[in-house]
C-alpha cells in the first residue's frame, strides 16, 4: 500500500446534479465530483493508492487514515473524513462525508461505508445514490454492493427528474439496479407523481438508460363516440437485441377487451413484422373482431430477394369501429403480396401474388380490383453507354381471378431498341418497339370487367409498334439576385410519341386506368396503366423546367415547370370507347421554392386553357424554423371529368407555446360540402421526467358518419415513453426536408 501524507481542500459534503437557472432545459446528470489529488495515471497497478491530513499504518496489518482521506484503487475512487483499511482482508471501513465512485457507474454519497476491494461487496447506510449517464438518483436507507455491477437498495426511492425538481418518486421496499443488463428491479413499488400514489405494483422492472428494456409502455386514456371510453397498457418485451414483442390490452367500454400483439424481428438479410389484434364478442356487434398483419424483406443468394405483405381484417367495418389511427379508418383496401425477386446487372425478374380485401361497403363487386394469381414479370436492360445501341425487353404473364367476372391470363411483351445520343448539355433518344398482347379468357361470354361490352373472342391478341423521340437542352447561366449568387438553368424537353390506332373496344379489362394528368406523366409511351389498352398516339410533349440552384451547394432553390400535350390525331381508344377531339391537352405546370428562412412552397396547377378553367390544383405553404415547429397551409380543388368536384383547405401548427408546453392542431375542410372532413387539436406538457398529452379528433367516416374521439396520454421518464402522434403536423411536410 502506499501512502502519501499532507494537506488536500475540504471534501464537498454534496454530489447531486447541479441545477439550471434556464426553464425548460433539463440539468446535465453528471454529479459533482470532489476536486482529486491523486493522479489519474498510474492508478489501475492492482494497489490502493491513499492521500489524507494522517495516517496511522500498521506494516502488514492495517492502516488508519483520518481527514480529507481520498482513495483510487483501479477503477474505485472513495473520498471520506476517516478510512481504516485492513491489510490482511484488503476491506475498509469509511466515515463522514463519504463520496463512492465505481468507474462509470453510480455516485454513492453516504456517512457509513464497509467495503471489500476484492470482491466489490459491501454495504453503506443512509446512503444517496446518482448515475452519471441518465438523470436517475435517490436514496436508500441501506445500500449493499453485489459485485462489480449490481446495487440492491432497501427502503429505497428512485427518480430520473433532476435533483430539486423531483415531480415523480418510484417508493419501494427492496430496489435492485443492474448495471450490466441496465434494468432496475423493484418490489411492493409505489409511484408518486405530486405527492399523490398512481400506482401500486408488487413488482416492477423498467431501464436505467434509453436501451430498450422490457416494462410498461406510456398508456393512452381515451373516449370516441364509435366505441366509448378507450383505455390501453402496451407492455414492451426485450427479448433479445434481434427482436421484441408488444402486447397491448386495449379496452372499450361499449365492446369489450381486446389484445393488440406486435412482434418484430430482425436478422443478417432479412426483417419483419406480424401484428395480431383479437377482440372476442364485441359488445355491440356480437361478433369476433380480428385482424393480423405479416411483413418479411429477405435478401437470398445470388440477387435473389423475398417480400411479403399479408394484411387481413375480419370484417369491412374493423378500421371504422376500432381504429384509433385516422389513415387506418379511410381504406378501401388491404392489399395481400408475395414476391420473389431478381435483380441481376441486366436480367431482372420478380414472380408476385396479388390479392386484395375490400373494405368499402359502396364499392360493387364489378368495380373491385382482379386477384392477380400469379404475375410474372421479366425483363431485360443492356444499357452499353451513351451513344451506343440500347435494347431492352418487358414482358409480364398474369392469371386474373375475380368472382362471377371474365377471368383468363394475359401475355404482354414489349421489346425496344433505342440510340441514346447524349453530350453535356444536349440528349436525343430515339426508341422503337413492338408491344404484343394475347389473352386466354374464361367466361368469356359475359360482360368484361367494367360491363363496357361483351368480349366475344376468348383468346384475342394485339400487336402495336411503338415509336418515340426524347430530347432536351440543359443550359445554365450564373447570376445574382439580392446580393446573393445563383446558377439558372434552362431545361427544354420534347417528347414525340407515334402508336397506331388499333380497335380495342372487345378486349377485356382487368387492370387498365387512367392515370392522373401530371407533369411526370407527361412522358409516358402510353396513357393507360396496365396492358389491356395501348392509346393510339400522334402527339408531342412541349415542357420546360428551370432550377435556381445555390452554386457552393448545389441544393435546389427554385424549380419551375410547365408542359402541355400537342395532338395531331385524334385519341379513338379509350375508357369508356369513344374518341376524344384535342388539339392539345391541359396545361400543367409546378412550383417548388424556398422562399428565405424556413419558408417553403409547392403547387401544381392543371389548366384548361380552352374553358379558361382550372381542373386541379394544389398549393402549400410551410413554414419550419425549427425542427419542433412547423405551419402547413394548404389548399385544394379538383374539377375533372368522371370525378366528383372537390375543394378542401388543410391548415396544421404544430408550435412550442412555452418551455414546457406545446401545441398541435389540424384543419381540414371541404369549401363545396361545408364541413369539416377532419380536424385534430392536442396540448402537451412535457418537463425534464414527465410528460402528459390531451388530444381530441374529428373525422367524417366512409358511410358518411362521423367519429368524435379525446384520448389522454401520460408518461413517466423513465417508466414508459411517448411517442411522437401521428397527426403530428412536423409529419405533413416531412419531404421537404428529407
Amino acid at each position: 500500500m502506499l501512502a502519501t501524507f499532507g494537506s488536500t481542500p475540504a471534501v464537498a459534503q454534496d454530489f447531486g446534479v447541479p441545477k439550471t437557472s434556464r426553464p425548460g432545459l433539463c440539468p446535465a446528470p453528471t454529479p459533482v465530483t470532489p476536486a482529486s489529488n491523486l493522479p489519474t495515471d498510474g492508478m489501475d497497478d492492482g494497489r490502493a493508492h491513499v492521500v489524507a491530513d494522517h495516517a496511522e499504518v500498521k506494516l502488514n496489518e492495517s492502516a488508519a487514515f483520518r481527514g480529507h482521506v481520498e482513495l483510487r484503487r483501479d477503477g474505485l475512487h472513495l473520498f471520506a473524513d476517516e478510512v481504516d483499511y485492513d491489510q490482511l482482508g484488503n476491506g475498509l471501513k469509511a466515515r463522514g462525508n463519504i463520496f463512492l465512485q465505481k468507474g462509470d457507474g453510480p455516485a454513492i454519497a453516504a456517512p457509513r461505508l464497509s467495503y471489500e476491494l476484492d470482491t466489490e461487496r459491501g454495504e453503506a447506510e443512509g446512503a444517496r445514490f446518482s448515475f452519471a449517464q441518465g438523470a436517475a438518483h435517490g436514496e436508500a436507507g441501506m445500500l449493499r454492493f453485489e459485485g462489480r455491477d449490481v446495487m440492491e437498495l432497501e427502503s429505497v426511492r428512485f427518480t430520473t427528474c433532476p435533483v430539486g425538481e423531483e415531480d415523480w418518486w418510484l417508493r419501494a421496499s427492496t430496489l435492485t439496479l443492474d448495471r450490466a443488463s441496465e434494468t432496475g428491479e423493484a418490489t411492493h413499488a409505489v409511484v408518486q407523481f405530486m405527492h399523490v400514489p398512481i400506482f401500486y405494483s408488487p413488482y416492477l422492472n423498467f431501464p436505467l438508460t434509453e436501451a430498450r428494456k422490457s416494462g410498461l409502455l406510456a398508456p393512452h386514456f381515451g373516449h370516441t363516440s364509435q366505441s366509448g371510453y378507450t383505455l390501453d397498457v402496451p407492455y414492451y418485451f426485450n427479448l433479445a437485441p434481434n427482436y421484441d414483442d408488444t402486447l397491448t390490452p386495449r379496452y372499450f367500454s361499449e365492446r369489450g377487451l381486446q389484445l393488440l400483439n406486435e412482434f418484430r424481428y430482425l436478422g443478417t438479410g432479412y426483417q419483419g413484422q406480424l401484428d395480431l389484434g383479437y377482440l372476442p364478442n364485441d359488445q355491440k356487434t356480437g361478433e369476433d373482431r380480428e385482424l393480423a398483419y405479416f411483413r418479411h424483406n429477405q435478401t437470398l443468394p445470388r440477387n435473389w430477394s423475398l417480400a411479403t405483405d399479408i394484411r387481413w381484417v375480419s370484417d369491412e367495418r374493423y378500421f371504422i369501429d376500432l381504429a384509433t389511427n385516422p389513415a387506418e379508418s379511410s381504406l378501401t383496401h388491404l392489399p395481400r403480396s408475395v414476391a420473389v425477386n431478381y435483380g441481376g446487372s441486366i436480367w431482372r425478374f420478380s414472380g408476385q401474388t396479388h390479392t386484395y380485401q375490400t373494405l368499402d361497403e359502396t364499392i360493387a363487386l364489378a368495380e373491385q380490383p382482379y386477384q392477380r394469381l400469379p404475375r410474372l414479370l421479366l425483363s431485360a436492360d443492356a444499357p452499353f453507354g451513351a451513344n451506343r445501341l440500347h435494347p431492352a425487353i418487358e414482358s409480364e404473364w398474369v392469371n386474373f381471378y375475380r368472382q362471377d367476372s371474365v377471368t383468363g391470363q394475359r401475355l404482354d411483351v414489349l421489346p425496344s431498341l433505342s440510340l441514346p445520343l447524349r453530350t453535356a448539355y444536349f440528349y436525343f433518344t430515339p426508341k422503337a418497339g413492338y408491344r404484343y398482347t394475347s389473352w386466354r379468357l374464361d367466361n368469356a361470354d359475359g360482360a368484361d370487367a367494367t360491363g363496357v361490352a361483351a368480349v366475344r373472342n376468348p383468346d384475342p391478341q394485339r400487336g402495336l409498334p411503338v415509336y418515340s423521340i426524347d430530347s432536351g437542352l440543359a443550359l445554365e447561366r450564373e447570376g445574382e439576385l439580392r446580393g446573393t449568387a445563383y446558377t439558372q438553368t434552362l431545361e427544354p424537353r420534347l417528347f414525340y410519341v407515334f402508336i397506331p390506332y388499333k380497335n380495342q373496344d372487345d378486349l377485356p379489362i382487368f387492370d387498365a386506368a387512367v392515370p392522373d394528368f401530371s407533369f411526370y406523366n407527361f412522358f409516358r409511351e402510353n396513357r393507360f396503366v396496365g396492358a389491356d389498352r395501348v392509346g393510339d398516339a400522334n402527339q408531342l410533349t412541349l415542357a420546360l423546367t428551370s432550377r435556381f440552384l445555390a452554386p457552393a451547394t448545389g441544393a435546389e432553390q427554385v424549380r419551375v415547370s410547365i408542359g402541355q400535350v400537342r395532338y395531331f390525331e385524334d385519341q379513338r381508344v379509350n375508357i369508356p370507347p369513344g374518341t376524344v377531339t384535342l388539339t392539345s391537352s391541359d396545361l400543367i405546370g409546378e412550383l417548388y421554392a424556398r422562399l428565405g428562412h424556413a419558408w417553403y412552397t409547392r403547387a401544381d396547377l392543371q389548366w384548361d386553357n380552352k374553358l379558361r378553367e382550372t381542373r386541379k390544383g394544389n398549393g402549400y405553404l410551410f413554414y419550419r424554423p425549427a425542427a419542433d415547429r412547423g405551419l402547413n397551409l394548404g389548399y385544394r380543388y379538383l374539377d375533372t371529368a368522371n370525378v366528383p368536384r372537390d375543394e378542401q383547405t388543410d391548415i396544421s401548427a404544430q408550435w412550442p407555446l412555452s418551455a414546457h408546453w406545446t401545441g398541435l392542431a389540424r384543419w381540414n375542410y371541404s369549401l363545396l360540402a361545408d364541413t369539416t372532413v377532419q380536424a385534430y387539436a392536442g396540448l402537451q406538457y412535457s418537463s425534464c421526467c414527465w410528460a402528459v398529452r390531451l388530444s381530441g379528433r374529428h373525422r367524417l367516416l366512409q358511410d358518411g358518419t362521423e367519429d368524435r374521439s379525446v384520448l389522454f396520454e401520460f408518461e413517466l421518464s423513465g417508466l414508459a415513453r411517448l411517442d411522437p402522434p401521428e397527426d403530428s403536423p412536423l409529419r405533413q411536410n416531412r419531404f421537404v426536408f428529407e
